[in-house]
């Protein structure tokens, strides 16, 4: 994936498979960042590369597959 990518803004919806849904708690302008992700009510921090080439995917995937 490219580093480059548009600003992801807080209260992002994304998805861990072992957490369940979580959100963003604030924004990332860079991959190479920190940030803070709620799942259930406990805020994680995490790198912003998992959130943009992990979490955020999955979430996407499982909205496509909830539409179905």
């Amino acid at each position: 994936m490219t580093t480059e990518f548009k600003v992801i803004q807080p209260t992002t919806t994304v998805f861990c498979h072992e957490r369940g849904e979580g959100w963003t708690l604030t924004g990332i302008t860079d991959i190479n960042e920190k940030t803070s992700v709620m799942f259930s009510g406990t805020r994680y921090t995490v790198e912003a590369r998992e959130v943009v080439e992990v979490l955020l995917p999955n979430q996407i995937a499982r909205a496509e597959q909830e539409t179905k």
